[in-house]
């Protein structure tokens, strides 16, 4: 199984976001994550899509654009177009419905599409959308806040859902 690095740029220092990345390519960082918070699905507000115009203007890596964001439908097309490369939706923000036509759109326009879960969600919420996504991003921290501590019950969550990717979705990451 291939291990990324894929550090948050919430965690950046705005300051010195062209220094920060230059560092983190340097230092071989495979994939930027941009945690995108609206204070509605999530109780924070964190990055934009000018935050992810900026980054994209000082990496060529890929760039996951993680949206913690109420009904993501309404916004993948803004962020694929300001240069995500993976954009990531979670299955609790919207209906099952509503997730598969983002995933579509993310793919239609270029993108690579993925689905997030919460600690509390089951591996079994993937299921509907596992057939169309190239990632899958397992929470191991409740969604809304940098600092928090690792919960190592979702490694459970993750083992089963490497499993099922090995079956039906091989090049799922």
């Amino acid at each position: 199984m291939e291990k990324l690095l894929c550090p948050s740029m919430m965690c950046a220092d705005y300051g010195r976001l062209a220094e920060e990345i230059k560092a983190l390519d340097e230092a071989g960082v495979d994939i930027f994550h941009c945690d995108i918070m609206d204070g509605t699905f999530v109780p924070n507000i964190t990055m934009g899509l000018m935050d992810l115009k900026t980054i994209r203007k000082y990496t060529k890596k890929p760039v996951d654009v993680h949206l913690m964001i109420d009904r993501p439908l309404r916004y993948v097309e803004a962020f694929c177009k300001a240069g995500a490369d993976y954009v990531t939706v979670h299955v609790e923000a919207d209906t099952t419905e509503n997730n598969l036509l983002a995933l579509d759109k993310i793919h239609a326009l270029g993108a690579k599409a993925a689905v997030s879960v919460k600690p509390n969600t089951p591996a079994s919420a993937v299921l509907p959308f596992l057939d169309k996504v190239d990632m899958i991003l397992v929470m191991t921290v409740e969604p809304g806040f940098g600092g928090q501590s690792f919960l190592e019950n979702q490694m459970e969550k993750l083992a089963a859902l490497r499993a099922l990717c090995a079956e039906r979705n091989p090049e799922c990451l």
